[in-house]
């Protein structure tokens, strides 16, 4: 059976992150015509769209999209399905997103084997995000040479900014890489209401950049991780001045520990410690013992079995380093 299927990640689970759903929402046949193509190319003949499942409207947009082609014969032996997430963060991972499709319990597989040999079902599957199958459309009009002239070098292209409502105008940007981030701040963002002194970019699991560093960054994968953040999903979530550094990480842990799949205990039992520990020191005479929680930031770095334990490090380390005079009476 030469089987194969095309996946779409569309469980936009980043707090902060509205990209797919305006992509869904104002632009559905875009993301249609990118997976449909991809199929061709791989001669697969089923489309599956895994939708977070908070967005209702992506559900019905997507859905009228793809009977609007199938009423206008435009599918040639190629069906589109739908799936409703049903809130799980880690079902965002592709391996557990598979899980979920199938009806199983929505684990991280361990890998390899990877999608691409063994994926939907068992057979071969091209897993790509949104964004990604939106911008197919774009690249076969005008060339692929055309889009890797926008940008900077080697991230080449557009990525969609979404700004949160500390913004004076938040919303959602096509911007090219490589512009510098201050810029993204000024001149799409128009600057804050209010006294910000760090953004988590790139959503729970992404770096924590505080304001002083915003000037060293360009909008591209490379700039971000050499200075030791992560763009991701380039969602910008502010933290005001005035709220505890603590309480966000805090909150970040008992997010972890809430949406972990269970399946490797360094996070699930980890990010559970973590959230005890930062707790502890906050409401008793308490205070944490930094050997320690450098240990066990050490061991969801390198023990979990897919990015949600091992990224959530990450923030928890920026913040340590960035605001360590605000976190050290913890």
């Amino acid at each position: 059976n030469s089987q194969k299927y095309i996946v779409c990640n569309a469980d936009e689970g980043d707090p902060g992150a509205y990209s797919d759903m305006y992509i869904m929402e104002h632009q559905p046949h875009k993301l249609l015509f990118g997976m449909y193509t991809a199929g061709k190319c791989v001669d697969a003949d089923t489309g599956v769209i895994y939708i977070r499942g908070e967005y209702p409207d992506s559900v019905r947009k997507m859905e009228a999209a793809s009977e609007d082609l199938v009423q206008q014969k435009l599918l040639e032996n190629f069906s589109f399905k739908i799936i409703k997430g049903q809130g799980s963060y880690v079902c965002g991972e592709e391996t557990a997103l598979l899980n979920s499709i199938e009806g199983l319990r929505p684990e991280v597989r361990v890998r390899p084997p990877f999608p691409a040999q063994f994926g939907l079902f068992g057979k071969p599957t091209v897993l790509s995000n949104v964004e990604t199958f939106a911008n197919i459309h774009w690249i076969l009009e005008q060339g692929g040479k055309a889009y890797a002239a926008l940008g900077k070098t080697p991230s080449t292209g557009t990525k969609l900014v979404s700004l949160d409502s500390y913004f004076v105008r938040p919303g959602i940007y096509e911007i090219e890489m490589g512009t510098p981030l201050s810029q993204v701040f000024r001149d799409y963002g128009k600057g804050f209401k209010t006294d910000i002194k760090a953004f988590q970019i790139g959503g729970p699991l992404g770096g924590i950049v505080p304001v002083h560093k915003i000037g060293d960054l360009t909008l591209d994968f490379e700039s971000f991780s050499k200075n030791g953040f992560l763009l991701g999903h380039a969602s910008v979530v502010s933290i005001p001045t005035d709220f505890p550094m603590i309480k966000y990480l805090e909150h970040l842990l008992k997010f972890t520990a809430d949406e972990s799949c269970g399946k490797c205990y360094p996070c699930r039992i980890g990010s559970h410690r973590g959230y005890e520990l930062l707790l502890k020191s906050q409401t008793e005479d308490y205070k944490i013992d930094r050997q320690l929680f450098d240990d066990l930031l050490e061991t969801l770095e390198l023990g979990s079995l897919c990015a949600l334990g091992g990224g959530l490090p990450l923030p928890l380390k920026n913040a340590l380093q960035y605001f360590d005079g605000e976190l050290k009476n913890y």
